[in-house]
């Protein structure tokens, strides 16, 4: 097995906090999701009603409780403000990269831990979501940890003095499947309990589903859980139920929700853009798998039953053969398979589709990634197919980079020479494959300094050129109704964005035309009124006087 360095593991860890904190709190929060997450725990902080998270006054049942209470913990640590809001999914995803990153090198070695961790933080999937107010990197950790948990419970801790605790892991598995059932509902239960049975069962069969199942693991996994559900139920009933169960599970899944319906193929491109250039190893890492597995079979014991004896690098091992290394390898490699395909598979036939769905899913394409960029044979046609990909997926990147400067212009953001740094990073992610190829190295480590440097000007540029352009004009609107408004009323005409509520401080009144706005202005109170451009002959019909207009969003006013 490959040894590195005390000092790269050091420098990976860095590389994972950086990714996780660097310009945390440095943009305004991003509508829908991040906006309506930051106010429901505010009015949750605020309020000191820790069961039943509010959104504009009015009950919110759209995610379980325990992600609030981690904002409403940071928030009083750091202050009601953005760096606090996303503080614990920055803390998740370091977390996150950590426990990939030792549970790889535990059960494979410290190359194959190193190119997952790489490929996970290393990737705009991670930089988008441990920056993002949102549950999805902290409901991966948890499931990845859960994963992590059943394994060992059933391989075998890697510490002979721990030997004998092995079976402590399972109420691990319980413990974090529960966390993540409190953190976003059934998929808690589902996505951990489902690659778990699927597992044992290629692995030993049906015999060995048992090994899923502990009455005391599921003693704790109601304690930690069961409390805050028999809670909601007990205060708001049927209307807890129908909200979060009925569709924000089964109808989210079942039909459309707020008009995110994608075709069945969606998560391909996703993955594709979301873990690249890492991605283009995931065949190779497919492939070994088989390989493996293959080879296995051939033998007389098959996978057999793992010793607990194994030991990962750096310990003395007593008795250690090849049949038993390439055991434990297929082990893991079929679990991140498993793991992949399941959830894969799950949201591919969902109706509704958003990029963050596949997010669980990545811990365990990471692992299968750096089985691919471990492959030995240079001239492997997998490993040959990978660098070429990146060689085309790089030089059209480059190439769209350079174009979308003329778009951008046209719809507003004028600042765009980041999209030729963009371009020129991509460029030469192309140059360096290419001559990867040629001189038959892999050449990880510009490929992976090649990354930072694209990330760290989307985290600069582009992410702030984005929020100015999404979110400015509403913000600048807020912030003057909070300094104007006294004694009135602020309304949304036509339009969704919580960053309104969160940034103005008000309770809004949201309204989708004129009929329903009337009733508000024959109270005679003060009125500002936020909506797109089209609807302003509407409400200047209406009285309103136009105070700003800038194309996309007006801010009108009646006195």
């Amino acid at each position: 097995m490959t040894r590195f360095p005390f000092s790269i593991i050091v420098t990976i860890i860095a590389i994972a906090i950086f990714m996780s904190f660097f310009r945390l709190g440095s943009v305004s929060f991003f509508d829908v999701d991040e906006a309506v997450f930051a106010e429901a725990t505010k009015e949750m902080f605020q309020s000191g009603n820790w069961i039943t998270p509010t959104y504009n006054g009015e009950n919110r049942y759209d995610k379980p409780i325990f992600f609030y209470w981690l904002m409403a913990a940071s928030y009083k640590l750091f202050g009601i403000n953005e760096f606090a809001a996303r503080f614990p999914s920055a803390m998740a995803s370091l977390l996150l990269a950590l426990s990939v990153f030792f549970f790889v090198r535990y059960f494979l070695d410290s190359k194959n831990a190193l190119y997952a961790t790489i490929s996970l933080v290393l990737s705009v999937y991670f930089l988008v979501y441990s920056h993002a107010a949102v549950t999805d990197i902290t409901l991966t950790l948890f499931i990845t940890l859960s994963i992590c948990s059943f394994y060992l419970s059933v391989t075998g801790i890697p510490y002979s003095s721990l030997r004998k605790g092995g079976s402590w892991y399972i109420y691990g598995f319980y413990i974090f499947s529960a966390l993540a059932f409190l953190t976003k509902g059934l998929i808690g239960i589902l996505f951990p309990f489902g690659i778990a049975i699927i597992y044992l069962l290629v692995t030993e069969g049906l015999t060995g589903i048992k090994k899923a199942f502990s009455l005391k693991g599921a003693i704790l996994f109601l304690i930690v859980a069961a409390p805050w559900y028999i809670a909601q139920i007990a205060i708001n009933g049927q209307e807890f139920i129908q909200h979060l169960f009925i569709k924000h599970h089964f109808k989210r899944y079942t039909g459309v929700i707020s008009g995110h319906k994608n075709p069945i193929y969606y998560f391909i491109p996703m993955l594709i853009i979301g873990l690249f250039p890492w991605i283009a190893f995931l065949p190779a890492g497919i492939r070994n798998l088989f390989l493996e597995v293959q080879s296995l079979r051939l033998r007389p014991e098959g996978f057999g039953e793992l010793s607990r004896t194994a030991q990962p690098e750096g310990f003395k091992v007593q008795s250690k053969t090849n049949s038993l290394l390439k055991a434990q390898n297929s082990k893991v490699l079929l679990l991140a398979f498993i793991w992949l395909a399941f959830i894969f598979v799950f949201f591919s036939f969902s109706t509704t589709k958003l990029p963050n769905y596949i997010l669980p899913a990545i811990p365990a394409a990471s692992i299968l990634i750096s089985s691919g960029m471990s492959i030995k044979e240079r001239r492997s046609p997998y490993l040959v197919f990978g660098f070429l990909f990146i060689v085309i997926i790089s030089f059209i990147l480059g190439l769209l980079f350079v174009i979308s400067k003329k778009y951008l212009s046209k719809i507003g953001i004028h600042d765009v020479n980041w999209t030729f740094a963009l371009a020129t990073v991509m460029f030469a992610m192309a140059i360096a494959s290419l001559y990867a190829l040629l001189i038959k190295k892999t050449l990880y480590e510009y490929m992976s300094a090649l990354m930072i440097v694209f990330l760290v000007i989307i985290s600069i540029k582009a992410l702030p050129a984005a929020n100015q352009y999404l979110q400015g004009t509403l913000y600048k609107y807020s912030l003057y109704a909070k300094e104007r408004l006294h004694n009135g009323e602020i309304i949304t005409y036509g339009i969704n964005n919580p960053s309104i509520v969160f940034y103005s401080g008000h309770k809004i009144i949201n309204v989708r035309n004129r009929d329903g706005l009337l009733p508000f202005i024959k109270n005679n109170r003060n009125l500002i009124a936020i909506s797109k451009t089209k609807d302003i002959d509407v409400l200047k019909d209406l009285g309103f006087n136009l105070l700003e207009n800038d194309g996309r969003y007006a801010i009108l006013e009646k006195k």
